[in-house]
């Protein structure tokens, strides 16, 4: 019997080590770059997958390429204004996805990544999902598990192929259906009618300066974001022109992926909708455009959580909350310094998403905050008011009490003074009242 028990055991230990095997053996993750500090490293996946079209994109081991490029720069330097700037270190572990399988893990589960779409305008859907439920899923895990999304070029969702090869052309309504969720399904990416170059914008010069853009310093309106409509939920542009037509384009620019009033826990939609860069615009098109495609737009995800919850933990929140005490708007600031606190020790744990979300929240308590209220020169007429009322009231009370004792003891009111009187007194008292009547007459 003891034999049989020891034989079940390894069966058992046996088959639980090859469906382990196994599961790891399909990942189809293959890992190019890696580091100890992986806890604190920042993950992006480039979406390849084998045999799914593209479109704007010729090349994807050139996107591919582009993103490790992007993800093996380790510093970035940060204005903070008049206090100067600061040099940040990161570390960025990359990996591709090349099959189904892995791609569809990584959009169900992942949390806290980036994920780089290297097929242009075509939207991969695996088996067992339509169109519209997987890019609810890419919004969910945005909205709730702090994933970056990156479109690297054209018209984003505009094509769909699906695992079995079927492919479907989506049209606007594709991008339209992702931006649903964050209120705004009436968006779209239509450029200007006469195309411009769009000049890389102030904001992303911080790009240029660790990442070295000089080659791709500008780019065409293709399917341009319009500042108008992301306001509310922009983190930087990375191209902008206009106004054209009293509109501003953004053929390039990051944005926070939640409500306008969800400052809690959100991800991030890296939009990068041209395919034509310049060094110079009209001049000579810059060479290996893929390459850039990815590049670029790798690099704005990278710099909008590194060097964003930089700015922010280490400019913007110190500045509101400085505002605030000079102001006199200290009731709520307490909460405000707390927060900015919990935010710095996520971004020292290199939990920068986690840290932005806190430090606007504390840029929002900040903002809120108001003086503290001087209950004496608020309430202090009312208080006077209300005590000569109270005190005339109790001396009529106090009367009436006294009266009304007089009243058991026997006492006759006089009706010339009103006052009690003794009974063996009363006649004596009112004789002395009509004297006293008399006399003032």
């Amino acid at each position: 019997m003891l034999k049989l028990q020891n034989s079940f055991r390894i069966v058992a230990l046996t088959l639980v080590l090859g469906l382990m095997c196994s599961y790891y053996m399909l990942l189809p993750v293959k890992l190019t770059r890696a580091s100890d500090r992986l806890a604190s490293s920042l993950k992006v996946y480039v979406v390849a997958l084998n045999d799914v079209a593209t479109y704007r994109v010729e090349n994807l081991s050139e996107v591919v390429e582009g993103v490790f490029e992007a993800a093996a720069v380790n510093k970035t330097s940060v204005s903070l204004g008049e206090d100067g700037w600061m040099e940040v270190e990161f570390h960025v572990v990359s990996d591709v996805v090349t099959e189904w399988v892995g791609y569809k893990v990584l959009i169900e589960f992942g949390a806290d990544v980036i994920i780089v779409n290297a097929h242009g305008e075509y939207l991969p859907v695996p088996a067992g999902y339509s169109k519209e439920e997987w890019v609810g899923k890419i919004a969910d895990a945005m909205l709730n598990r702090q994933m970056t999304w990156v479109h690297v070029g054209g018209y984003p969702f505009y094509h769909v192929q699906y695992q079995n090869g079927e492919i479907e052309t989506w049209g606007e309504k594709g991008f339209q259906e992702l931006m649903s969720y964050v209120g705004k399904s009436n968006v779209d990416c239509r450029a200007p009618a006469s195309l411009y170059y769009a000049d890389l914008s102030g904001a992303a010069s911080y790009l240029d300066i660790s990442w070295g853009l000089g080659s791709v310093r500008y780019a065409m309106t293709n399917a341009p974001l319009k500042r108008n409509d992301f306001k509310d939920l922009l983190i930087f542009d990375i191209y902008s022109i206009g106004p054209i037509d009293d509109v501003i384009y953004f053929p390039g620019a990051v944005i926070r992926f939640s409500l306008p009033n969800q400052t809690s826990n959100f991800g991030f939609y890296v939009h990068l909708g041209t395919w034509q860069f310049a060094h110079f615009p009209y001049k000579e098109d810059t060479e290996n455009i893929d390459f850039y495609m990815g590049y670029v737009a790798t690099a704005a995800a990278i710099w909008s959580e590194v060097g964003f919850s930089t700015y922010m933990l280490y400019h913007c929140v110190p500045e509101d909350i400085e505002t605030a005490n000079a102001t006199g708007r200290t009731e709520g600031l307490d909460q405000a310094e707390s927060l900015l606190q919990q935010a710095i020790a996520a971004y020292e744990q290199g939990k920068y998403k986690t840290a932005i979300a806190l430090a606007y929240q504390a840029r929002e308590v900040a903002r809120s905050a108001v003086k503290p209220i001087d209950y004496l020169v608020v309430y202090g007429p009312y208080a006077f008011i209300f005590g000569i009322v109270g005190l005339v009231v109790f001396q009529v009370l106090r009367e009436e009490r006294q009266k009304a004792r007089l009243r058991r003891l026997g006492y006759i009111k006089c009706s010339i003074c009103s006052n009690y009187i003794a009974p063996d007194q009363i006649e004596d008292h009112k004789n002395m009242c009509y004297q006293n009547l008399i006399r003032k007459k």
